[in-house]
């Protein structure tokens, strides 16, 4: 498993490539045109700071409890679900940090 596999914290910094919620419905493309009347998507200004592009991976750019992405549910209406993603550290894992000096 790599570190794209978890998220850490919050999930702000999270950039795997994880597209399925927990209810394992697929994500929406960030850059769909049924996500133009939503606060996040890829024509946002700084998008790419919030990890968003030309993808459907999930992200954390409102600073939510963790990653989380659009979905088009019953009757072709938007709404956002949380991703089918764990915490790293409720996998065990620990994340190095490099500190230069």
């Amino acid at each position: 498993m790599s570190s794209d596999d978890c998220y850490v914290g919050d999930g702000y910094s999270y950039r795997g490539k994880m597209s399925r919620t927990v209810n394992q419905h697929l994500c929406l493309y960030w850059n769909s045109h049924l996500l133009l009347q939503e606060n996040y998507n890829m024509f946002m200004e700084n998008a790419e700071v919030h990890g968003i592009g030309e993808h459907n991976f999930c992200r954390n750019p409102d600073g939510d409890k963790k990653p989380w992405c659009f979905i088009k549910a019953n009757h072709g209406k938007v709404k956002w679900e949380y991703c089918d993603i764990s915490a790293c550290s409720a996998l065990g894992k620990t994340m190095a940090v490099w500190r230069p000096g």
